[in-house]
């Protein structure tokens, strides 16, 4: 009999294992980190005592995304996705004033998430760099490192359509994390954030105003200058070309693709914009 538990740090080794066979490279520490940040939204399926399915869950606001989402083979097929999803679904629209909820679908999923209502807005690009981004050709830009918390978050709500405050306390937090920003007449116009995990390095989210692109890419050029010698990973939307071209000509190769879905309108406003994570939208 199939029933849906919140997950507990006794299945974490489950979780990473499980989530692994997908090649994901998740570790112990991720999924503290997913319960950190929404301590109710993770979750485990089990069939009676055996764990089979994972899924994640994290609400920002009005925008609940969901991640991470994975069953036992053996177990495909019978319903065991569907339950969890629902699950996972109903747990988001429970949260107080999400309105909208997002996911990245590997591509031959997109009919099955558009059962439940998910519908494609676009399609992402994961790009990676083993150890060896080339040099990169900077023209004099100022930057700052991070700028005031208040006017990021308040920056940031602007383009993502919701309030991802918490989430972006937790990344600036830890020491190893870099961020970047921009200001324009006093006006914060871009930043960029990079993770760093020991020699793995997941950039973004970069947010920056559409009609001042150049201010996007100094950025990343700047963010990539400090990681070199480092496995990076960015994700980005196929419609950046330029982003795109420019990352392949500096030792970038891309990894997979992506739909990002919606159940309910997307709240992201048009900017150049590199994901935060594939499991937090």
């Amino acid at each position: 009999m199939f029933q849906v538990k919140v997950m507990s740090a006794v299945d974490y080794c489950f979780a990473v294992d499980l989530a692994n066979t997908m090649g994901w490279g998740m570790e112990v520490a991720d999924f503290g980190f997913s319960q950190f940040l929404e301590p109710d939204g993770c979750f485990v399926l089990f069939d009676n005592s055996v764990p089979v399915g994972i899924a994640t869950c994290i609400s920002s606001g009005s925008v609940g995304w969901f991640g991470n989402f994975v069953v036992t083979q053996k177990y495909q097929r019978q319903g065991a996705g569907r339950l969890l999803l629902e699950h996972a679904i109903n747990y988001l629209q429970s949260r107080r004033g999400v309105e909208t909820i997002g996911l990245y679908a590997y591509p031959h999923l997109e009919k099955y998430y558009g059962k439940f209502g998910f519908k494609t807005d676009d399609v992402l690009i994961t790009v990676m760099c083993n150890n060896h981004v080339q040099a990169i050709d900077c023209r004099p830009f100022k930057f700052e490192t991070q700028p005031d918390f208040s006017v990021l978050t308040r920056f940031d709500r602007e383009f993502f359509g919701a309030d991802r405050s918490h989430l972006l306390k937790s990344i600036l937090q830890k020491k190893s994390s870099l961020c970047y920003s921009s200001f324009v007449d006093g006006e914060l116009v871009g930043y960029v954030v990079s993770k760093n995990y020991g020699n793995t390095s997941e950039v973004g989210p970069l947010v920056c105003r559409s009609d001042i692109p150049d201010v996007a890419f100094e950025l990343l050029k700047a963010m990539l200058q400090q990681l070199t010698n480092r496995q990076v990973m960015l994700y980005l939307s196929q419609n950046q070309k330029e982003i795109v071209n420019f990352l392949l000509g500096v030792g970038f190769r891309k990894n997979f693709s992506l739909s990002r879905m919606f159940l309910g309108e997307s709240k992201i406003q048009n900017a150049v914009y590199l994901a935060e994570s594939l499991e937090r939208g």
